[in-house]
């Protein structure tokens, strides 16, 4: 049986599974380059959430025959190298995109109240905090979606349904909108037109810093920006002027260019801002959910049997 690196902490049902299948499992403790480097040389496979999985360790790690990401996102995984050096790559499709999709929908509903800011005001102030700035109902609201695949159509079911929300997307990849959603074909829509914007494409060359200047210009200054995607989709710069200077109204943020984000960033001090640590996925169903794939991965393919999400 296979020798499996876990790179961090996952729920437990995926690592019994391993062990039930008679796989060998080594955890990593510091989960520094230099730790990676040492524990992977003897791995046959690597289970991953987000550290960084570099063309270096793949290419120093002569046994490895699978990566097996806990979750979807693969930014922090060099396919080119993996490619290259045989080794496939899976990923856990769908397993916590219903939590992503509600924690959007949490961050909407957030800045819609100015929960967070009310909440430090009371604790503060006492009980004039009833005199802040009142919210605004989003029932009616134009909801715009940039990438609309299994999280942001949930997302669109959610405000669609339950809020009565306009519900415009982009997405180049689709040619049937979802129910309650209007397809648009030119992006500046999204952006003009839009009361909340949220964002789910995958990053790429193509969607690197894809909201930056041009979008900020064209958003109302009443509007709310969530992003539980990745990171560096936003011109992080550029986004922090248009919130201090009153070009948007503010911006829930599950992600930052740079993970962890840097404890002196304004983003942290700014009101309107919501901020969480990547924490979007993170439930107690969604977990279990992508333990368990990412583990049947393994074990499907180490059986020579049919794997789920394989990219590479």
């Amino acid at each position: 049986m296979a020798n499996i690196l876990i790179t961090e902490q996952i729920d437990p049902v995926g690592p019994a599974l391993l062990e039930q299948a008679g796989h060998t499992i080594t955890w990593m403790k510091t989960r520094t380059p230099e730790e990676l480097a040492e524990k992977s040389k003897d791995a046959e496979a690597i289970v991953v959430r987000i550290l960084d999985i570099p063309a270096e360790i793949i290419r120093n790690a002569p046994k490895l025959k699978l990566i097996s990401k806990h979750g979807v996102g693969l930014d922090n995984i060099d396919l080119g190298a993996a490619k290259k050096s045989g080794v496939a790559v899976t990923i856990t499709p769908g397993a916590n995109s219903l939590s992503v999709a509600e924690h959007s929908v949490a961050m909407l509903l957030s800045l819609a109240k100015s929960l967070p800011y009310v909440t430090e005001q009371y604790q503060t102030k006492g009980f004039s905090a009833k005199n802040s700035p009142p919210g605004v109902e989003v029932s009616g609201k134009t909801l715009g979606i940039i990438g609309c695949g299994r999280i942001g159509s949930q997302v669109a079911k959610i405000a669609a349904d339950g809020f009565s929300m306009r519900v415009l997307a982009y997405d180049p990849y689709l040619t049937e909108a979802p129910k309650g959603v209007e397809l648009v074909s030119d992006r500046d829509r999204i952006f003009r037109e839009s009361d909340f914007i949220t964002l789910h494409p995958v990053l790429n060359q193509e969607t690197h810093h894809s909201v930056g200047e041009h979008e900020f210009q064209l958003m109302k200054p009443t509007a709310f920006l969530i992003n539980c995607g990745r990171g560096p989709l936003i011109d992080e710069p550029v986004m922090i002027q248009a919130l201090q200077s009153g070009k948007i109204a503010g911006a829930g943020l599950d992600v930052t260019e740079k993970e962890p984000c840097d404890p002196e960033s304004p983003l942290f001090r700014m009101p309107n801002v919501i901020l969480t640590p990547h924490f979007a996925p993170t439930t107690h169903e969604a977990g279990s959910r992508v333990s368990k794939i990412a583990a049947e991965n393994v074990i499907n393919f180490f059986a020579g049997n049919e794997v789920v999400g394989r990219i590479v």
